[in-house]
């Protein structure tokens, strides 16, 4: 009996490790992908070395494999398909529809008017808004490129392109940014490619941060508000 309590004991504690593990080394990424006559991609994520995640999607299909300690299990796309669901007949479409334009209409009032007004308060926003900044901060990749040719039949939109490719060179978001434009000929050609690595107990932290602060129980304390008002108002209509 003892050592089958030591037995799941240790197993625990290994769980346990595991879980840390994942949450504390940064997770490797990385993605490429383009269109050469036609699309494709292929994105990988790694997890503590030993356990690897890869899709591929190209002219053959979509192709996902799982590499765990060496061993690889590929999943095809074919095999996650599975039936198609039978049509439904015109009644229960358009039964479905009626009920569908009635929650539309019973969600709609002053109700989520009156939420929205009480919400929009700058201390409020900005509280959203740093959360968006320290996230994207937080998931930027190391490397994100973008190569290419490009060119359209009108000239103007031709134009347009290079106008929005030197702004978008001007913000310093891509570590490299290699798009030509051709004038003569309508012509895509182009690659993307994405690597980084992302830490998820830093992610973890910083949305902890965010719901335990005070503008957060102040948002919660808004809509449990109006949720109240409603459940009031609900009666008398």
């Amino acid at each position: 009996m003892s050592i089958i309590l030591s037995i799941i004991v240790y197993l625990l504690l290994f769980i346990i490790a595991v879980f840390l593990a994942v949450i504390i080394v940064p997770i490797r990424y990385s993605f490429y992908g383009g269109y050469n006559n036609s699309p494709y991609c292929f994105g990988s994520m790694t997890i503590l070395e030993f356990c690897k995640i890869s899709i591929s999607y190209n002219t053959k299909g979509l192709l996902a494999k799982l590499n765990v300690f060496g061993f690889s299990i590929n999943i095809d796309s074919e095999i996650t398909k599975g039936k198609k669901a039978k049509p439904k007949n015109r009644k229960d479409k358009e039964k479905s529809q009626r009920e569908v334009r009635k929650r539309e209409k019973s969600s709609k009032g002053k109700g989520g008017t009156s939420l929205f007004k009480n919400l929009f308060q700058r201390d409020i926003i900005f509280h959203v808004l740093y959360l968006l900044r320290d996230l994207v901060g937080i998931l930027k990749p190391r490397v994100l490129m973008i190569k290419g040719r490009i060119g359209f039949y009108e000239p103007h939109h031709t134009a347009w392109l290079q106008a929005i490719v030197s702004t978008l060179s001007g913000l310093n978001i891509f570590t490299k940014l290699d798009i030509d434009t051709i004038w003569d000929d309508e012509h895509f050609e182009g690659e993307l490619i994405i690597k980084g690595h992302l830490a998820i107990i830093v992610v973890l932290f910083r949305l902890l941060k965010f719901l335990i602060s005070k503008n957060t129980l102040k948002i919660i304390r808004i809509i449990i508000r109006e949720r109240q008002k409603r459940k009031v108002l609900k009666p008398a209509t």
